[in-house]
C-alpha cells in the first residue's frame, strides 16, 4: 500500500534546504549602552527626495548608520548612535532629520 503525501509536505522536502533560517534577534551586550536617541529622516522635507543631496550620509561619523538606496538616504537604527551630527548639517530649508527617543526593545 502506498502512503498518501500532501502537496505541502511533498514541496516542503524540496523547498526546506533553500529557505533562510530566521536568526534570533541579538540583544546588545550588557557592557554596551544603548543610545537613547535615533535619527529619523522626514521624506517630505529631505532634499534628496526631490533632487540630489547626500550631506547627511557624507558627514555621519558612524559608518553604515545612514545608507543611500537609489539616491535616497535611510537611517539604519541598529547602527545609529544618536549623535545628532546629521541633523546639524542638514541643508534643507526645514530640517529633514529629527532626533527621536529610541523605542524600547521588545
Amino acid at each position: 500500500m502506498s502512503e498518501v503525501v500532501s502537496r505541502r509536505d511533498f514541496l516542503g522536502l524540496f523547498v526546506a534546504p533553500f529557505q533562510r533560517r530566521a536568526a534570533a534577534p541579538t540583544a546588545p551586550a550588557p557592557s554596551e549602552p544603548v543610545p537613547a536617541r535615533v535619527a529619523v529622516i522626514q521624506g517630505r522635507f529631505c532634499l534628496a527626495y526631490r533632487s540630489i543631496c547626500s550631506v547627511c550620509v557624507e558627514r555621519c561619523p558612524v559608518p553604515g548608520a545612514i545608507v543611500t538606496e537609489r539616491g535616497i538616504p535611510r537611517v539604519e537604527a541598529a547602527h545609529c548612535t544618536g549623535c545628532g551630527v546629521c541633523a546639524q548639517v542638514c541643508p534643507a530649508p526645514r530640517n529633514a532629520i529629527l532626533q527621536v527617543p529610541r523605542r524600547p526593545a521588545p
